[in-house]
């Protein structure tokens, strides 16, 4: 007998195994299981291609190794070999007879059936004042069922308005992680901004300052025996501490022998009163010249002369810094709320010197001038609360005291600081009022029950009587000059605002 051998791949399931099979034309169909990979193992696949072969006319059997696909096809009686070679040379166990189907009952006459049911109805269902009950009934059931099912209602509610508020301490602290709905605490957080500017003031103080320098003449004693050159610009000074320098202002020779003099003028290098000396006070020579001459003034040096000079005394320059301090920090509180989010609450007295980034002032300190300008620029700090946890706190706090029938409507707490913010170490205190709108409950399917069946007018008294409404319910009807509400409840739909 001819035998389709059929071999399988790893990859086939019961739809590719199926077309394949459908394309044999022999009695026999033989699968050859692949040697690796697990595929139609199930008892239901198995049977499904059985079913399959039997539909084609042809008998099914498996070459497979592998123990349970074997079993599986054991138990749907499929037969199994252990390779291709052996299916073909052994014969393989007959088909199984096919059931015998009865045949089916033909139908009864459907015509002799009606006839038979007629004549066992009663001659009454043919009387005409019969079947005219039986209209009237039909009708007036169709006409119950439009009153009942046809009129539709529908009405906006407007619940009673309630305002409700609250007064609270708050306290705000860095340290602090989460709002807090017990201690009434929430964590501040940190903003910064720089902040810069310069003002002047009048010098209210004066200093004498070096004018004119002293002048004189010094006398040269020749130490030696020959003739001794003095230039110009040769320095003598006292020989106090700090000493008083004076220099030559022209050349000078002192003639050859011992005790030898000449005089010279000379000038102080240093202008002011400071330079004015007594007799006999310029008695060293700085440079070479010292060991070949003695010197010395013969007269007082004078002419040093001091002037009066407007100068920023310390008082001025803390008067400047602490005014401009004090503007700078009230520039920094007014930048800062731009930074700040919607509702988010600035602690003004938070508010630190975080770093000094420039402080300068013109002229100097000891320096002449008219008037003083100091330049700072410093970066500023501050704490403030986010407005969420206030809004998170103040909420929890209203829903724990909310009252009965009532509750919030959309939209944020509006929150007030009562007092100003107090900062200590760290640590804010403020008390705020929170304040927002309740809307009573209303059940809708509630407010449809109490008025099935009434009139407009007797459903609006009603239910403005019955519920917290803020005014008159409307109420439409439909149709339009339909004079009552529907009776069932479910044609009524109560809308709330």
């Amino acid at each position: 007998m001819k035998t389709q051998v059929i071999q399988l791949d790893a990859h086939d399931d019961v739809i590719s195994v199926r077309d394949k099979m459908s394309w044999a034309k022999t009695p026999r169909l033989l699968l050859v299981f692949p040697r690796r990979g697990r595929i139609l193992a199930r008892t239901v696949d198995l049977r499904l291609l059985q079913r399959h072969a039997a539909s084609l006319g042809a008998q099914l059997a498996i070459v497979t190794r592998s123990a349970e696909v074997g079993a599986a096809a054991r138990e749907l009686k499929i037969p199994v070999f252990d390779t291709s070679a052996t299916a073909q040379r052994r014969p393989w166990p007959q088909k199984e007879a096919a059931r015998t189907v009865n045949p089916r009952t033909p139908h009864p006459d459907l015509r002799q059936r009606l006839q038979d049911v007629k004549d066992i109805e009663g001659r009454w269902r043919n009387l005409p004042a019969v079947r005219l009950g039986f209209f009237t009934l039909a009708v007036l059931s169709v006409l119950i069922l439009l009153l009942l099912f046809v009129p539709s209602a529908r009405i906006k509610l407007s619940p009673r308005l309630q305002t409700q508020s609250l007064s609270m301490p708050v306290t705000a602290s860095p340290d602090t992680v989460e709002v807090n709905l017990v201690a009434g605490s929430l964590p501040s957080q940190t903003i910064s901004v720089v902040v810069e500017g310069s003002d002047t003031i009048p010098a209210s103080g004066s200093a004498l300052l070096p004018d004119q320098p002293a002048r004189g003449l010094i006398r040269f004693r020749n130490l030696t025996t020959s003739v001794v050159g003095i230039p110009a610009g040769t320095i003598v000074q006292t020989t106090a501490s700090p000493a008083v320098q004076f220099a030559t202002t022209v050349d000078g020779v002192v003639a050859a022998g011992v005790g030898k003099t000449v005089d010279l003028p000379v000038q102080a290098l240093e202008t002011g009163s400071a330079s004015n000396l007594p007799a006999d006070q310029l008695i060293a020579i700085v440079g070479g010249l010292g060991t070949s001459l003695a010197v010395t003034n013969p007269d007082p040096a004078v002419g040093g002369t001091d002037r009066s000079t407007p100068v920023a005394t310390a008082g001025d320059r803390l008067r400047l810094h602490d005014a401009l301090l004090a503007r700078l920090k009230q520039q920094a509180l007014t930048q800062i709320p731009g930074s700040l989010a919607a509702g988010d609450v600035l602690f003004p007295d938070s508010l630190t010197i975080k770093q000094v980034l420039a402080e300068t002032y013109i002229p100097g300190q000891g320096q002449p001038g008219d008037q003083v300008t100091l330049s700072m620029q410093f970066d500023f700090e501050a704490q403030y609360a986010r407005g969420s946890d206030l809004q998170s706190l103040a909420s929890a706090v209203m829903n724990a005291d909310l009252p009965a029938g009532y509750l919030p409507a959309s939209g944020p707490v509006e929150i007030s600081i009562r007092k100003p913010p107090v900062t200590a170490s760290g640590v804010t205190q403020l008390e705020i009022q929170a304040v927002r709108p309740l809307l009573a409950q209303i059940d809708s399917q509630q407010a449809a029950q109490l008025i099935q069946g009434l009139n407009i007018h007797a459903a609006s008294q009603k239910l403005f009587t019955l519920l917290p409404l803020a005014g008159k319910p409307e109420i439409h009807l439909f149709p339009s000059w339909w004079p009552w509400l529907p009776w069932l409840s479910f044609r009524i739909m109560a809308i709330t605002n």
